[in-house]
């Protein structure tokens, strides 16, 4: 995010983080293929090289994208930094509707602030991360479900479905708002084109209640039509809760 007011976001396919600055997933950085990410099956086994012997095959070890525990929401802007360092970028944004954030952009992801506070913090790259209820990036609608029922509790939200278009990129997206315990919870289609297709976590991001209240007011930005390269069919918010 490089602009101030009604700076138009970049693409938000399963690349995108949801307000608007693009951080391509692991399983996208490269190919940009549609099908079954391949990120979403971390590689078990490297590819073994045959020299004057051969090389037994080993596991790969996930790197890590710059994520660092600790930071939570509620911190200030130098906090952040001592802990996770300098961003790659960082800069104000704002919308016509009078929400505004300042974003700290990573390589894992972003963190953004109102008033100098940390109101939400999203991973939306980092093969090492394992967020609340042991969450992950890549698992499968089902997997999340199961992590939630295994930490027994009484949770309230709401289920945000859509179709975000841009250009050629048709992206089917469910956001879980998991009022309860600050967590948003956003996957994508495997396959858009598939309607059997199981969705897939691309982001995890913690916030505080004013943290949820902008990730929703973004959401419902792209549906007005705020952004003209992007186009949100088929949006549907229902309660959600465990």
């Amino acid at each position: 995010m490089t602009r101030f007011a009604n700076a138009p976001a970049k693409k938000d396919g399963p690349g995108g983080i949801r307000y608007g600055v693009l951080v391509a997933p692991l399983w996208q950085a490269d190919d940009r293929r549609r099908g079954l990410p391949g990120r979403l099956l971390f590689p078990l086994a490297i590819v073994c090289a045959l020299s004057a012997s051969l090389v037994a095959c080993g596991p790969q070890t996930p790197q890590t994208n710059g994520y660092k525990a600790g930071v939570h929401p509620g911190m200030t802007k130098d906090q952040v930094d001592s802990i996770l360092g300098s961003p790659k970028t960082e800069a104000p944004f704002s919308l016509t509707n009078n929400v505004s954030a300042y974003v700290m952009t990573y390589g894992f992801g972003q963190v953004l602030l109102e008033n100098d506070k940390v109101v939400a913090i999203t991973v939306a790259d980092d093969a090492t991360y394992v967020g609340p209820f042991g969450i992950s990036l890549g698992i499968q609608e089902d997997a999340m479900k199961a992590a939630f029922k295994a930490h027994k509790a009484r949770r309230t939200g709401r289920r945000d479905a859509y179709d975000v278009v841009v250009g050629t990129t048709d992206t089917r997206t469910r956001d879980y708002y998991d009022e309860t315990d600050g967590l948003i919870v956003e996957l994508a289609a495997a396959n858009p084109n598939d309607p059997l297709a199981p969705f897939n976590v691309i982001s995890i991001t913690q916030a505080s209640a004013e943290g949820l209240s902008l990730m929703g007011a973004l959401t419902k930005a792209k549906v007005g039509g705020l952004y003209p390269d992007q186009h949100v069919f088929n949006f549907v918010s229902e309660p959600w809760s465990t």
